[in-house]
């Protein structure tokens, strides 16, 4: 028999070892764990409800406003805190506010997964939404920090991993759920995401953090400095209108159409919702590629996108009103896919039109205005498919096309604000002007004014 104090002699060892991993590798440990929440949180955001929209509606026998209400409640206070925790980063540090955000996470996935009542499964999606909105910014605030040279490639990496969750939470999740169960599915995700958040506080525990710095306060008067320009405006409405149509597609009503209207098989519309997110990713980076080719212009990715944007609507609005019935619909959201990863594009000319005190807050700004919008156009969906009767269809429910041509004839009238928007932006610092719109006078002494 093996003498008793030689086996917590080996076990103390084995501890030691593992002390010694997480102290030599504690860094590149808390951004792989890190990253891999915000992996999670990207499942949760696009899985829910888009991909499984009929399995929620069936189970608990739910209206469309009723499942399009699980989406909102994630993307509502994921945007409002968009605006607080840029100043939780600045003053506690990126490691601390995601160690903060990954307990609430974990709890809201459990209690989505679990709870049967309609209100608690809301307030699950709140705390998924609310733990969610801390891992972007604060992956992005400890890449500043431990890596100042090439803090831009690692944030790139960290984009490519969030969008990989996307592309998990439509095909592979929609399968996952044919295969066992909804809740069964649900657990897992909740399962692996406890699993993750655990390795993270492994590490987060070895790593030096930075010292809380109380003079950091919250500024209302930085988002009212930023409101004051037009240019911002511009950039704001464009780059989040545009954003809020691809991805209320994406993760609310996408598949369900190409399953309802278009009759595509449900895990074919998966696959479909899959590539879109994998096209959107590909895309972001081309789009910075060939933004640094033409001499950093950004003008031209704006004029793309909007053009882009519309004419995918207006097809979509002609494909139903003539009753069309093909796979043309996901081609159309596979180009709008193309021109929705807009943040190589943006985010420069937000840098551009703002000084260094307000550009912070210019890009907060913008990404809560993003999540918001994707919030209300999913309760707009839901809102405008309630006013048309679905017809059952076995354990599915079927709406018409009538409901889907009034949906999209909505988002057409946004999808030409976009294109209005993005001919008024100008490009930051060369002088030239948009197409049309209200312009900024020259200075006194008659040199063009700087762009507000």
């Amino acid at each position: 028999m093996f003498p008793l104090p030689f086996l917590f002699l080996r076990e103390a060892e084995e501890s030691d070892v593992m002390t010694g991993i997480l102290a030599k590798y504690r860094v590149p440990l808390l951004f792989i764990f890190g990253t891999v929440l915000y992996f999670c949180a990207n499942i949760q955001r696009v899985a829910i409800p888009g991909a499984v929209f009929d399995e929620l509606q069936m189970k608990w026998s739910l209206s469309a406003s009723q499942v399009t209400a699980f989406g909102a409640c994630f993307m509502y206070i994921y945007a409002v805190f968009q605006l607080f925790v840029g100043l939780f980063c600045d003053r506690y540090g990126g490691a601390r506010v995601i160690a903060a955000g990954g307990l609430i996470f974990v709890l809201g996935g459990f209690l989505f997964s679990l709870a049967d009542n309609y209100y608690l499964l809301c307030f699950g999606r709140l705390l998924t939404g609310l733990g969610a909105s801390a891992f972007y910014l604060g992956l992005v605030a400890e890449s500043i920090r431990f890596f100042k040279k090439n803090y831009s490639i690692i944030i790139s990496v960290i984009v490519m991993t969030g969008y990989a969750g996307g592309i998990v939470a439509n095909a592979p999740f929609s399968f996952a759920v044919r295969l066992s169960d909804l809740r069964m599915v649900l657990a897992g995700v909740a399962v692996f995401t406890l699993v993750a958040y655990l390795l993270y506080l492994a590490a987060f525990r070895e790593v030096r953090k930075p010292p809380v710095r109380h003079d950091v306060l919250f500024s209302p008067g930085k988002f009212l400095a930023i409101m004051k320009s037009r240019q911002n405006w511009y950039v704001f409405c464009f780059s989040a209108f545009n954003w809020g149509l691809y991805y209320s597609l994406q993760t609310v009503i996408g598949k369900k159409f190409l399953e309802d209207y278009c009759r595509i098989p449900t895990g074919t519309a998966a696959v479909a919702l899959s590539v879109t997110s994998v096209i959107s990713s590909v895309a972001g980076f081309a789009y910075a590629v060939g933004s640094r080719k033409i001499g950093d212009r950004r003008r031209p990715f704006c004029l793309l996108t909007g053009f882009m944007t519309f004419s995918v609507f207006l097809l979509l609005v002609v494909l139903t009103a003539l009753d069309i019935r093909n796979g043309m619909p996901a081609l159309l959201f596979f180009c709008l896919a193309s021109t929705a990863s807009l943040s190589s594009i943006v985010i420069p000319i937000i840098k551009e039109n703002n000084d260094s005190q307000t550009t912070g807050s210019a890009i907060a700004f913008s990404n809560f205005l993003a999540y918001i919008l994707v919030a209300i156009f999913g309760n707009l969906i839901g809102g405008v498919l309630n006013l048309f009767a679905p017809e059952h269809a076995g354990h599915r429910l079927v709406y018409s096309r009538e409901a889907y041509l009034a949906v999209f004839g909505v988002m057409l009238f946004f999808a030409a604000a976009v294109l209005r928007w993005a001919l008024l932006i100008r490009e930051p610092g060369t002088g030239r002007e948009p197409l049309s719109g209200p312009q900024d006078p020259p200075e006194e002494d008659g040199t063009p004014r700087k762009v507000r």
